[in-house]
């Protein structure tokens, strides 16, 4: 009976052992499945170096309105880029702002457009204006603000513009926007600049108030008129942004808001 018992203890062992050493069935096909579906390697991110052109080499499938102010260049991911800004001079205008009114009218244009297949389509289009203005017109492209960028290293460029809108008859600041795009999609900041109407009154705006919505009201109404000045409204359309687009953008805004009357 002893006999029996060792005997039976050690094809046990043996089975164990055996056993141990066969390849688990799930984990075969695991490793099968995985050299039949191999993970796709993540594309090379493309640096983006944007070269500034002239009118002359805008592609000639490429239409654009008004006149040009700046062209650029560059590859990412999406293929050959092409960023044009431009400009429509004040033209009368038989229609009637909001008060009634006629006057002139000027408008901005921004073009991105992709090379796909030899051919150009557009990424985005950014059309604004000054609409039928009886007083001192403004309309135009901040220069020096345009940048083009690649700020969360994804491989596809941000392009940012800055421009101001105002049709005005005193001493009061322009509108100032700014409108960045990545792969078609906008984020914008929109406010007033910042406009040295007194000797004495000294730029304060800074990035931890230049937001309206994080700065309490004032009852004062010409209090409150003055506390706008250098701020934009919100920063809600930067909600889902990728994390580095709203600092960026935050830090342009201060940087290009003080307007220049007459430069």
């Amino acid at each position: 009976m002893r006999v029996l018992i060792l005997a039976c203890f050690a094809f046990s062992l043996f089975s164990c052992n055996s056993s141990s050493k066969k390849k688990d069935p799930n984990r075969v096909m695991d490793d099968t499945a995985r050299m039949d579906n191999p993970v796709a390697p993540t594309p090379p991110i493309v640096p983006i170096v944007p070269e500034k052109i002239t009118v002359a080499d805008i592609p000639s499938g490429i239409n654009v309105k008004g006149k040009v102010l700046e062209v650029w260049r560059w590859n990412d991911n999406l293929g050959e880029n092409i960023l044009i800004t431009s400009y429509v001079t004040p033209y009368a205008d038989k229609g009637k702002n909001e008060y009634g009114e006629e006057g002139q009218t000027a408008e901005l244009h921004a073009f991105q457009y992709a090379r796909k297949e030899g051919d150009y389509l557009p990424i985005w289009v950014l059309n604004d204006s000054e609409k039928s203005c009886p007083f001192d017109i403004t309309c135009d492209f901040i220069k020096g603000s345009t940048t083009i960028t690649d700020l969360d290293k994804d491989g596809i460029a941000e392009t940012k513009v800055q421009y101001s809108v105002a049709c005005r008859s005193d001493v009061s600041p322009a509108t100032m926007k700014l409108i960045m795009c990545e792969n078609g999609i906008t984020y914008a900041l929109r406010g007033s600049m910042w406009l040295k109407y007194s000797p004495e009154v000294k730029f304060m705006v800074t990035e931890k108030d230049v937001n309206l919505e994080s700065t309490p009201k004032l009852k004062d109404e010409m209090e409150e008129l003055l506390r706008t000045f250098g701020r934009y409204e919100n920063e809600k359309e930067f909600a889902d942004a990728p994390s580095q687009f709203l600092p960026f953008a935050r830090s342009e805004w201060l940087k290009y808001v003080k307007e220049k009357i007459g430069e």
